[in-house]
């Protein structure tokens, strides 16, 4: 581990992995792990010297888990789940916090970072995880130098940057359920200041799930992704990088479940209990993966960005430039209560979409010396996003009249959103081996809506233009880090959060429509110990927690209606880490994390917070073998699990969902020269059914979403 002469910027150790590693044979291994390299704090660390709470996966690790998603990602990070209720709805949560709101006027409670631009809306970051750098996670509130927006945490994804040796690599996987994956990236110099990169990546699958109505395939994928970059180096003091990317998705569709009803019991209506027998003698099975809806779904979403990173340094600092332009289109038409009407009691469709586009600028100035680090900076960024919602209502006969009643509601959006920040951050050595951080931010907001609503045959109307509302907070941050010698570390730190207040949706009132939530405020207490053992053979991270987050903003469906509205919330836990280098050619790595989510009055008062599994866990195993002829062999394996949870506020039954254990593993050959490998792989070997999201039905029963199924492929590459 990299030290400071002796002084600053150490990390911490703690014994406790495994018992068997501690007492493991003392004898000298030449294994040992990868230094993994970030950039949390705004400079270039070992991640083992940094005073946070940092998930950390590298380009390798992403390629070789076979990770080509945000879900696949959550699987691997402690305390952090995922969930997808449609192409622009994407939902993160960490250590219990998270957002489900959409409106035009609301912000994501854990954000996403490509590069360090912010991603404002939570559906234009969902571009194919393929040839990063890296992944950072941070968990907790990074109120200081990630700002607004980040009381749960932030997930930062680095690509890579061109160099200037030429290369290129391509692969094609195939697999069940039609997949089909193309993926390749060139890179190299164009001239002697310039080198130059583009990458490439096509991934379909056909469904997962069919409606029998109508046989189309749903949970299908149809992505294409683009990235090219450009590194200049007009001098050697300065290095400016422009990015462009595009993405292209446009799958069906989600199948929706509608489950959890007893049909013994009153729970559900006979309605919904006819439905479900009329499913199983068409089918003969009560299979989930089939849905019976008579609307055509579709989803259509086009994400494009560009940004330049400008570095330049003057000696006795380094100044960044970040400028960066989004724009993002979605839309979708699918099916949402799991069941028409007749035979249910209603049938709604949900028709949305949104166009939005952004524009940001971050100056910062920064210094590293033996004992003392500083950064300091500006930022901005005005977001401009129009949103519809048509969400028809088929109610049958009977329910609200004697006859059928379509009950057709439309709402329209126009959202200015903008924001502006100072910030800055010290750290600097008090005595030997003992680190002092200080750091703040304070931030400005304002927001201006236009909302309108209408309905038939109801003719409830309002039409609201020029809504205005503006909020500020100042966040801050203490950490003190004791270095106890060049490969253990403890830290403690104190850290504030904040997210904006918001303007909601789907009002059905003009009151409504015209007021806002409070912003969140979020306040963590956290201990820390990063350390390595055995010659780095043993690595193991270990975090306890302590949050208070008041005024979360809440989004749900209270019978017909979507409700907002704000609650408190308590969440402690602990979160370990670990990696095992056991052999030359046998490694051994996981994660285990509790939590404890509750309401603290209001509504829901001692409730559990939803998308909070006490338990989460990953252990990982993967051995390699040389053979004579030169080639390799590389066998991995592992699994993740989590405790059941709830999906609601309300922690009724019917939100209660059962634990799961997710297994992959996968067998690669790479040949003697290393140019060219062919991958056996499997994920979720168990077929086990995922929920991914759900939502509880105004009428009984639970309408639910899962993960993919039992896959398998085979994935040939090639470099050069």
């Amino acid at each position: 581990m990299k030290t400071n002469n002796g002084k600053c910027f150490k990390s911490l150790k703690y014994p406790g992995l495994l018992l068997a590693a501690l007492l493991y044979s003392q004898t000298s291994y030449a294994a040992v792990l990868e230094e993994i390299i970030v950039t949390a704090e705004k400079r270039t660390q070992n991640t083992q010297d940094v005073p946070l709470a940092v998930t950390t996966i590298s380009g390798d690790k992403l390629s070789a888990a076979g990770i080509t998603s945000l879900g696949d990602v959550a699987l691997k990070t402690p305390n952090l789940t995922f969930t997808e209720f449609n192409i622009g709805e994407p939902q993160l949560f960490l250590r219990g916090v998270g957002s489900t709101a959409d409106s035009a006027g609301a912000d994501p409670t854990v954000s996403l970072f490509i590069d360090e631009v912010y991603i404002g809306r939570s559906g234009s970051g969902s571009a194919d995880i393929y040839d990063l750098d890296r992944i950072e996670i941070l968990r907790g509130p990074q109120g200081t130098l990630y700002g607004r927006n980040v009381t749960g945490g932030a997930i930062s994804m680095y690509t890579r940057k061109p160099t200037d040796e030429f290369s290129g690599k391509a692969s094609v996987t195939m697999g069940n359920y039609g997949l089909k994956m193309i993926r390749g990236a060139v890179n190299g110099a164009i001239n002697d200041s310039v080198n130059g990169k583009l990458t490439f990546s096509s991934r379909s699958t056909s469904g997962y799930a069919e409606n029998i109505n109508n046989g189309q395939e749903l949970d299908d994928v149809d992505n294409l992704s683009i990235r090219g970059q450009l590194l200049f180096n007009p001098s050697d003091a300065t290095e400016v990088l422009l990015s462009s990317d595009y993405s292209k998705d446009k799958p069906n569709g989600e199948c929706r479940d509608l489950t959890k009803l007893d049909r013994d019991t009153d729970k559900g209506t006979p309605e919904q209990h006819a439905y479900l027998t009329q499913m199983i003698i068409d089918e003969g099975t009560d299979d989930p993966r089939k849905c019976g809806q008579s609307v055509v779904q579709h989803s259509n979403k086009t994400v494009f960005g560009l940004s330049m990173r400008v570095e330049h340094d003057f000696e006795a600092m380094q100044l960044t430039s970040i400028t960066a332009y989004r724009e993002a289109d979605y839309d979708w038409s699918h099916e949402l209560g799991g069941m028409d009407a007749p035979p249910g009691l209603l049938g709604v469709v949900d028709n949305e979409g949104e166009e939005s586009d952004q524009i940001s600028q971050e100056f910062r100035l920064s210094n590293t010396t033996d004992n003392i680090h500083w950064v300091a900076g500006v930022y901005g960024i005005q977001e401009n996003i129009d949103r519809f919602a048509n969400v028809p209502i088929q109610f049958a006969a009977g329910v609200i009249a004697p006859v059928s009643v379509l009950l057709d509601r439309s709402w329209l959006q126009k959202a200015k959103n903008t924001s502006k920040a100072v910030f800055g951050q010290i750290t600097f050595a008090v005595i030997d081996k003992l680190n002092l951080t200080l750091g703040g931010r304070q931030t400005w907001d304002n927001k201006d809506m236009d909302q309108s609503y209408n309905s038939s045959p109801t003719n409830i109307v309002y039409d609201l233009k020029g809504l205005n509302d503006s909020w500020s907070a100042f966040t801050g941050r203490v950490t003190l880090d004791y270095a106890i010698d060049d490969d253990k570390m403890l830290y403690a730190t104190w850290s504030e959060g904040y997210k904006s207040g918001m303007f909601l949706s789907q009002s059905t009132d003009a009151g409504g429509a015209a007021g806002t939530l409070e912003p969140e405020l979020a306040t963590n207490i956290e201990l820390g110990a990063r350390t390595e053992w055995l010659d780095n053979r043993v690595r193991l991270n270990i975090t306890y927690f302590d949050m208070e987050v008041t005024d979360l903003q809440l989004f749900r469906l209270v019978d017909h209606a979507l409700v907002s509205e704000n609650a408190s919330i308590e969440s402690s836990g602990t979160e370990v880490e670990f990696a095992f280098a056991v052999t030359d050619n046998f490694t051994l790595s996981g994660t285990h994390s509790t939590l404890d989510a509750k309401f603290v009055g209001g509504t829901f008062d001692a409730n559990v917070v939803p998308r909070s599994p006490e338990n989460k866990y990953t252990f990982e195993a993967e051995y390699f073998t040389d053979f004579a002829s030169g080639g390799e062999l590389r066998l991995r394996a592992g699994a993740s699990h989590s405790d059941n949870f709830y999906t609601e506020a309300t922690n009724l039954d019917v939100a209660y969902h059962d634990n799961y254990t997710k297994i992959d593993a996968s067998a690669k050959y790479t040949d003697s020269t290393g140019a060219y490998t062919v991958e056996l792989w499997g994920k979720n070997l168990s077929d086990e059914l995922i929920t991914r999201h759900a939502i509880v039905s105004s009428y009984g029963g639970s309408v639910e979403l899962y993960a993919p199924p039992r896959t398998v492929g085979l994935t040939f590459s090639a470099a050069f």
